[in-house]
């Protein structure tokens, strides 16, 4: 039994992953929805940041309503069907459920409450906390006092399997989110467990481990 369960949000509790690469790609013309996809197979902010001379000019008024915005609509995301069962199942087995997301502390709290399930959470690791995932996956070891074998982390992104993979924490990526399986197959990676097509299958995976 894993002790600590951590999961990425976008993609892989909440379909956010459709209008987050619109936004994206409004906001910098010329970058591709293949682009964009590309850019979660390493750390997002690293690899959104070489697009930033794309980036539309808009004032300070401008930036801030556009960001308002993003998070009054992201706010609404439904999650996948079936998460918050899977959530609630594993929060009344003991498991301790932590988030390790890209997503700023304003694009992702509003949205939590909304669904009803940031009390579900131990820990939610945003990106205020640190914009490495590596790193965050190194506070969490710290906070449980476990190792990263004694974790499982989730995720829908290429990028995060490799630094869960740098980490040493097992890892089940997921394609209904920003990858689909291919992503995940490009290579071996020592700490990818598992490669899952569906939430059920999520469920036996998670709960029956």
């Amino acid at each position: 039994m894993k002790k600590v369960i951590i999961f990425d949000m976008d993609g892989v509790l909440v379909d956010t992953i459709p209008n987050a690469r619109e936004a994206f790609l409004r906001r910098h013309p010329g970058v591709t929805a293949d682009m964009y996809n590309e850019i979660h197979s390493g750390n997002y902010h690293t690899e959104a940041g070489k697009y930033a001379h794309l980036k539309i000019t808009e004032t300070g008024e401008e930036k801030e309503r556009r960001e308002a915005d993003y998070a009054k609509v992201k706010s609404k995301t439904p999650l996948f069907n079936g998460i918050e069962s899977l959530l609630n199942n594993l929060h009344s087995k003991g498991y301790i459920l932590v988030l390790n997301t890209n997503a700023y502390t304003k694009n992702c709290l509003p949205l939590l409450e909304n669904l009803g399930i940031k009390n579900l959470f131990d820990f939610i690791a945003t990106a205020e906390v640190s914009k490495d995932k590596v790193e965050k996956f190194k506070l969490i070891e710290e906070k449980y006092k476990i190792s990263g074998k004694d974790m499982l982390f989730v995720t829908d992104a290429l990028g995060d399997v490799k630094d869960a993979n740098a980490a040493g924490v097992p890892t089940v990526a997921v394609t209904w989110g920003v990858h689909d399986r291919t992503y995940f197959e490009r290579k071996k990676y020592s700490h990818l467990i598992g490669i899952i097509d569906t939430v059920e299958d999520l469920l036996k995976f998670t709960v029956g481990r």
